[in-house]
């Protein structure tokens, strides 16, 4: 591929999705998020926060009834939806049908928290394999397609894999310190593999698509924290349920995700600073990509 296309603020204004003052929440799209576990209920109430942040209308958490009763006393827009689990608290392969019935889903993120278990694998290859609708597959959702993620090329929708480099290497099956040698190539690999538009994560983040590869290149330790990949999967995949392009909901949510740590970092430090406080900053954030949109678009 040629270089890679630099994320900057001026990019990143140029995808927001459109907000017309006429607009209710169904215009803005419905995430269904079907993440956590019993032991990882948090993965599950980060990334709906934040892709509440981001502007979707409606996010729908499907999980275990623990991973309920704990985002319940946190969260109180989304819709709760209680499934059944397996002996080990995960979310049961039983439910496939179910969330695929669901008549009001724009788009899936599945993963985030989930564990993995024969209940969660089995899951995944029903969501990934059956769902019309664009998805992103993040943490042990990937970890559960791991031996199935060339499926993934028969979607017909759009879909983003957000791996760590851990997972990059586990998921092409190449050495770790290849991967961390090279990671954009090794995202080219499991594109190739998979179909799908991905989004590795490191201190730089490569986002490959079939059209180009993209480069983040703004390091901050502050993110060095469980969780702060929820949080990424959560912007991506509010923008993705808004109606983006797979590739363009990556890319700005990969934008918005990086400055709002940014900007926790300014002010809490990288030390001390939280994944919900990245979280607290992404409205800032769209404000200031909104008024460069607006700037930009002014007679």
């Amino acid at each position: 591929m040629h270089e890679p296309i630099i994320v900057n603020p001026k990019l990143a204004s140029a995808l927001l999705p459109a907000r017309p003052d006429s607009g209710h929440k169904g215009t803005f799209g419905t995430l269904l998020s079907v993440c956590g576990s019993r032991d990882m209920p948090g993965a599950a109430c980060l990334s709906a926060m934040a892709a509440l942040r981001c502007g979707v209308g409606l996010v729908m958490l499907a999980s275990v009834p623990s991973v309920i009763s704990v985002a319940q006393n946190r969260m109180l827009e989304p819709i709760y939806i209680p499934l059944a689990e397996d002996a080990g608290g995960h979310i049961a392969s039983v439910n496939a049908n179910r969330l695929l019935s669901l008549p009001r889903p724009t788009a899936i993120l599945a993963g985030c928290g989930m564990g993995i278990s024969a209940d969660t694998r089995s899951l995944m290859d029903g969501l990934s394999e059956n769902s019309p609708l664009p998805m992103v597959i993040d943490a042990d959702g990937l970890n559960s397609l791991k031996d199935n993620i060339s499926s993934l090329r028969a979607r017909k929708a759009g879909t983003v894999l957000t791996p760590h480099l851990g997972e990059l290497a586990s998921l092409i099956a190449k050495d770790r310190a290849a991967v961390i040698n090279d990671p954009c190539e090794s995202a080219e690999h499991l594109h190739k593999i998979s179909g799908a538009v991905i989004a590795a994560k490191s201190s730089a983040t490569n986002i490959v698509s079939d059209n180009a590869r993209y480069l983040l290149d703004a390091p901050n330790s502050g993110l060095a924290k469980g969780g702060s990949g929820d949080v990424l999967a959560g912007c991506i995949a509010s923008f993705l349920a808004q109606g983006l392009p797979a590739e363009d909901a990556a890319v700005l949510g990969v934008y918005v995700h990086s400055a709002a740590g940014r900007r926790a970092a300014s002010r809490l430090g990288r030390y001390g600073m939280l994944p919900s406080d990245i979280i607290n900053e992404i409205p800032y954030i769209l404000k200031e990509l909104e008024e460069i949109r607006d700037e930009d678009t002014r007679p």
